[in-house]
């Protein structure tokens, strides 16, 4: 934590949590990938009865 106003905290990856990067990473290409896909899921959703 850092001794300002207003207050802001700094954050940092653990060694642990650094190595699901790249798992991350494939779901954040997949999920480009089918942006298009998953909007027309998601409105298909959203319209039925």
């Amino acid at each position: 934590m850092h001794p300002v106003v207003p207050p802001r905290v700094g954050y940092a990856l653990s060694p642990l949590g650094r190595t699901l990067l790249d798992t991350v990473g494939s779901l954040l290409d997949w999920s480009l990938e089918h942006i298009d896909d998953i909007d027309a899921a998601r409105e298909a959703y959203d319209t039925r009865s």
